[in-house]
């Protein structure tokens, strides 16, 4: 036996052996670095201006507070970025995300992403926001003049386009409204961000589709509908709740005094209705005042008046929608923010005058 030729094909073997493994060791790497290197390559190549001969330039809202995953998709959809992932991937790695500032900005596609995020966070605004709060259950008149206070918009600009006709084609809920309505307790009550010098109609778009993604993302639409109220008359009877309430636990027991008159065919005889129409809040009503000639006197007129009286919040809302189980007919305020509430005009007398002796 020829040891040597058979020890020469064994070293042969081992090392064909060891170098066909490793081949294959060296190819996945190869390969993963290929793969890698085509990703970098790729991502480095979406961070270039989507179009770097554009002359064209967008005005691009920053709210405070939005994510730069959610900018990244806006700024997509304007056609300002090519990538919003790898934007926001790039914003984060660099702590840009953090830093961003609210504001207007002019943006063209002919800007970098780095470009972008750099003008961001310099703050390098064409209009800064301003912080505006709008409280539960202003009128219309008063939202107007808070408009107005920020500069922006007189109290008439914002009045005239605060009507249903405008926004119908947008919000179909507005369809159901009587023709003479106003969006009075349609423009929900929050704290907004808005940039300055923009038309009357884009604040009032902003605040209608804050109600509309409040009542229907909520479900309320639904709820309207096992009780039978039409989506007019909930915010209507929601927003006599939120002017007549003071504390949120009393609004549900409010609530169910009003559906309890409604369904006997009592009038309302609410205080917050007859004020809407003096224009002014008053601890005691006279006489006089009780008997000003208006359909929204709901102590003269039975059933809901014409229209909302106010802008209601979310708890006056759910309130109108699911009032207490109760027989009470009356309340009375205690001057403290809380209510006495009555099954028997009787015994509302009596408190009543209880409560007037108190103060």
């Amino acid at each position: 036996m020829n040891y040597k030729i058979i020890w020469q094909r064994f070293i042969e073997s081992a090392i064909y052996l060891y170098i066909k493994s490793h081949i294959k060791m060296l190819v996945s790497v190869l390969t993963i670095l290929g793969i890698v290197f085509f990703a970098l390559s790729w991502f480095h190549l979406m961070l270039y201006p989507k179009d770097k001969a554009s002359e064209a330039f967008v005005e691009f809202d920053v709210k405070s507070g939005s994510p730069a995953r959610e900018l990244a998709q806006n700024m997509y959809k304007e056609g300002l970025i090519k990538n919003p992932m790898v934007f926001n991937l790039y914003a984060k790695i660099n702590g840009y995300d953090v830093r961003i500032k609210s504001g207007t900005y002019l943006l063209s596609p002919s800007m970098s992403p780095g470009e972008i995020l750099k003008k961001m966070i310099s703050g390098d605004v064409l209009r800064k926001e301003q912080k505006i709060t709008i409280p539960e259950g202003i009128t219309l008149e008063k939202m107007a003049a808070i408009f107005q206070e920020h500069n922006l918009l007189s109290k008439e600009e914002f009045l005239q386009a605060a009507k249903p006709v405008y926004f119908k084609d947008k919000y179909k809920f507005l369809e159901s409204l009587p023709p003479d309505a106003t969006l009075e307790g349609f423009l929900f009550p929050d704290t907004y961000f808005l940039p300055e010098e923009k038309p009357a109609h884009y604040y009032i778009d902003i605040l209608l589709k804050r109600f509309n993604e409040i009542y229907f993302g909520r479900g309320y639409d639904l709820q309207q509908e096992k009780i039978g109220l039409t989506i007019y008359q909930v915010v209507t009877l929601a927003s006599i709740i939120e002017a007549e309430a003071k504390l949120a636990a009393e609004r549900p027991v409010i609530s169910s005094v009003f559906h309890n008159r409604l369904k006997k065919g009592m009038a309302l005889q609410s205080c917050a209705t007859v004020e809407y129409v003096l224009k002014e809040h008053k601890e005691f009503l006279t006489l006089k005042d009780l008997e000003v000639d208006s359909p929204y006197n709901t102590y003269k007129h039975s059933g809901l008046p014409p229209g909302p009286i106010g802008a209601p919040g979310i708890s006056s809302i759910e309130a109108a929608l699911n009032p207490a189980d109760t027989d009470y007919l009356y309340f009375v305020s205690n001057g403290d923010g809380t209510h006495t509430f009555n099954k028997t005009y009787a015994e509302h007398l009596r408190n009543k005058k209880h409560a007037e002796g108190d103060k």
